[in-house]
């Protein structure tokens, strides 16, 4: 009995985490910190040129790039992979993090998450985070629901994931994030706009389709090359990137969105809740859709959802309804 007692003793040890650490000493402070936060416990594969991809993992290689090349920074990198089980019972730590400080990898480990948010990355992220510099948090995955009504981690099917655990569980981080990138479709919505109001200064988010969940993020290297650069200015430049490559690549409909969450708070709650009461009421099906501008939404026809503090980069489509358009809004929801 005490040999089946120590076994299971050293799996349930053995479950909480492992660390590879490569640190130097003294590890410089850092100017900044990026939070890479990339899901890939989902469907992420793709063909290009009649090859196989996945999105996922093309996205660990670019942000572990970005970390070898922010000298002055510090980049942390959370690969969120499905969850496998040991002997059915036992987490085999299969989500990796990394951590860069001045260019170089610093750490870097195995972990298993604890339920459907990022609590977990955030413990890891506070044992090491520089105190000091601007915070920015990038996501790249699918569409954040803005209810958990159908599956986001497919290893972990009864876990839940939504708008209120993102936007809560962010917070675990950073009280207050310079900016938040989310390179997921449909997230430029205002439940996700009042959720991260107080939470982070900018958003830069698509308020419809976001062809594989794609954001450019070659403009941090801003921060390596004009240090004094102003969040607001990188947000746009990052869209802006976003929106050229996109546009350039697709025939389908572009829009990446800048949202000043600072001026956002001073109208959009209101708003947010109208548009909450309303998810509340449709069905099921219509929450798998992608957004179309909520100014068409009955509840909105009357009186638009304001724009102050935002600004949009949008191309219509090469045909179908939309083809033709000159102008979208800022603001995508469920219809």
């Amino acid at each position: 009995m005490n040999k089946v007692l120590s076994f299971i003793l050293l799996f349930v040890l053995a479950a909480c985490s492992t660390v590879d650490k490569t640190t130097r000493e003294p590890i410089p402070e850092a100017d900044y910190t990026l939070v890479f936060m990339v899901h890939g416990d989902a469907n992420y594969t793709y063909h290009e040129n009649g090859e196989r991809y996945r999105a996922d993992e093309r996205m660990i290689d670019e942000a572990i790039a970005r970390g070898k090349a922010s000298t002055n920074g510090e980049v942390f990198i959370f690969h969120q992979k499905p969850e496998g089980k040991r002997f059915f019972f036992f987490p085999k730590k299969d989500r990796v993090w990394y951590h860069f400080r001045g260019g170089e990898l610093t750490g870097k480990g195995a972990y298993s998450p604890k339920g459907g948010g990022f609590e977990a990355e955030a413990e890891i992220y506070k044992s090491m985070a520089s105190e000091q510099g601007r915070k920015m948090f990038l996501y790249f995955g699918h569409e954040i629901p803005s209810q958990a009504s159908f599956t986001y981690h497919n290893s972990q099917p009864k876990q839940r994931f939504n708008t209120r655990i993102f936007t809560e569980d962010i917070t675990l981080f950073e009280d207050k994030f310079d900016l938040v990138v989310l390179s997921t479709c449909n997230n430029g919505n205002p439940l996700m706009a009042s959720g991260l109001t107080g939470k982070s200064r900018y958003l830069v988010a698509s308020p419809r389709d976001l062809h594989l969940s794609y954001m450019d993020t070659r403009a941090l290297q801003e921060l390596e090359e004009r240090p004094s650069i102003t969040t607001g200015t990188l947000a746009d430049s990052l869209a802006k990137d976003s929106f050229k490559r996109l546009s350039e690549q697709l025939q389908t409909l572009v829009t990446v969105g800048i949202y000043d969450l600072d001026v956002i708070d001073t109208y959009i709650h209101t708003w947010a809740d109208t548009y909450s009461t309303y998810l509340e009421k449709l069905d099921q099906e219509s929450l798998f859709r992608d957004n179309t501008e909520c100014n068409k939404l009955d509840i909105f026809t009357d009186k638009s959802i304001p724009v102050s503090g935002t600004s949009l980069y949008f191309e219509a489509p090469a045909f179908g309804r939309e083809a033709g358009r000159s102008t979208h809004s800022v603001w995508g929801c469920k219809n």
